[in-house]
């Protein structure tokens, strides 16, 4: 599944997080847009197996959040995973819906 296609054609187009010229130390890859925070992540050590699914654990190397975001009242409006939900994208469990042809 190309995630970022699918997201395009739903709306949500990925877009580049900060201007080259600002990332600074930290590359940014190309993020969801309306996000209230996007964390920068690093896996700490292998994935663990878990059976029907695998955990990753990871250390934040960097966080930047919208700046226009006063209070969490405000962040109802921005993408969540309850918003994906809501739109069938993914599923209680977080996973990816696909889409119906």
């Amino acid at each position: 599944v190309d995630k970022r296609a699918v997201c395009a054609e739903l709306g949500y187009a990925w877009e580049k997080l900060l201007p080259e010229e600002e990332e600074g130390e930290v590359e940014w890859p190309h993020v969801l847009p309306s996000c209230v925070y996007y964390l920068k992540l690093e896996l700490v050590g292998d994935l663990i197996d878990c059976g029907s699914h695998e955990v990753a654990l990871c250390k934040v190397v960097s966080m930047i959040s919208d700046g226009e975001i006063q209070n969490s009242a405000d962040e109802l409006g921005s993408l969540s995973t309850r918003k994906l939900r809501e739109l069938s994208i993914i599923s209680e469990l977080g996973r990816v819906i696909p889409l119906e042809t």
